[in-house]
């Protein structure tokens, strides 16, 4: 005896299968980063969506997941440790890699291949050792808050913090806080190409040391000047501004817009902090970037809180002006 299904449920049938093969390739190859703050149309391609589909917040992410950016649109994309990489405008990267390293503490190693396009890339300081790929060049990355664009088979490669060793076919070079390299090709000698990066976001405020003894919360008022490094003069140079901090207990502005002179004056809420965490030395950090391609020149803006009366002994203390570190009892 024949048997008939209608076409209605054979689809059915195929629909499931489908996905049930979707979601066992899924499981054997566990998420290895998320997707954030997706602005504009991204789309991610994979093995099983070849087409792509359109990237959204909170999207997982897997080994050998392209994502792709197109005109006005920039989305995060952020690993299981916190490293955070912004991806801009018309911008394509492969996640090539994410191992959990075999440490007694908990690292990663990560690969990306950078195809075109620019990001900023934020990595966390002994957590993690990251090669970032282009056609240009390779960058490995430890600790770093870096900047990377490559067009046209030229890079451009700028640090604020951390280290970077950047090697192409002709050479290879360590970059330390505060350099760039720029549009090199895969023959330029690097060792000739060093420069330091010749502006900045500033960040000012009136006060420093914050003292949380009657448990409220403290609201700052901050200025932002994008600024020459050397001669300190402003630059009228409007941009998005992305405030953040490792620091949990804050209230952040949103990104905003610099002014057709290059400031603007914020406000951020600092809570008190956690007794509890006992790896909190009372020092809060507050990093600012521009969120946008073109802007390898300006170097990170960094601000540093100190908390008085934590009950613990401090001994580092940054001066925002002078740019050192003075001693304390």
């Amino acid at each position: 005896m024949k048997i008939f299904f209608p076409f209605k449920y054979l689809f059915i049938i195929l629909f499931f299968s489908l996905s049930t093969f979707k979601v066992s390739a899924q499981s054997d190859n566990p998420a290895i980063a998320t997707l954030l703050k997706v602005e504009g149309a991204v789309n991610v391609f994979n093995e099983i969506s070849p087409q792509g589909s359109h990237g959204r917040h909170g999207m997982l992410l897997f080994t050998g997941n392209k994502i792709l950016t197109s005109d006005k649109s920039k989305t995060t994309i952020e690993y299981r440790d916190g490293s955070r990489v912004r991806l801009f405008e018309n911008s394509t990267i492969v996640l090539d890699l994410s191992e959990e390293q075999s440490t007694k503490k908990r690292t990663f190693k990560f690969q990306l291949a950078l195809k075109s396009g620019s990001l900023r890339g934020f990595f966390v300081k002994g957590h993690q050792r990251t090669k970032i790929r282009t056609p240009t060049a390779d960058i490995g990355i430890k600790g770093s808050s870096v900047r990377i664009s490559e067009n046209n088979n030229e890079a451009t490669v700028s640090l604020t913090e951390g280290q970077v060793e950047v090697s192409n076919l002709n050479s290879r070079i360590i970059l330390n806080p505060g350099q760039w390299l720029t549009r090199f090709d895969r023959n330029t000698d690097l060792t000739q190409n060093v420069e330091n990066i010749p502006n900045l976001l500033y960040l000012k405020t009136a006060e420093y040391e914050l003292d949380f003894r009657n448990e409220e919360s403290i609201q700052l008022n901050l200025s932002v000047q994008l600024q020459n490094r050397i001669s300190r003069k402003s630059l009228k140079r409007n941009g998005l501004v992305i405030f953040e901090s490792d620091y949990k207990s804050i209230r952040l502005p949103k990104p905003f817009m610099l002014n057709e002179r290059g400031f603007a004056r914020v406000l951020i809420g600092i809570y008190p902090p956690s007794l509890k965490n006992p790896e909190f030395k009372g020092l809060i950090t507050i990093r600012a970037f521009m969120d946008g391609k073109g802007f390898d020149d300006v170097a990170e803006g960094h601000l540093v809180l100190k908390i008085l009366n934590l009950g613990q002994n401090r001994t580092l203390l940054i001066d925002p002006d002078e740019g050192v570190s003075k001693k304390q009892n």
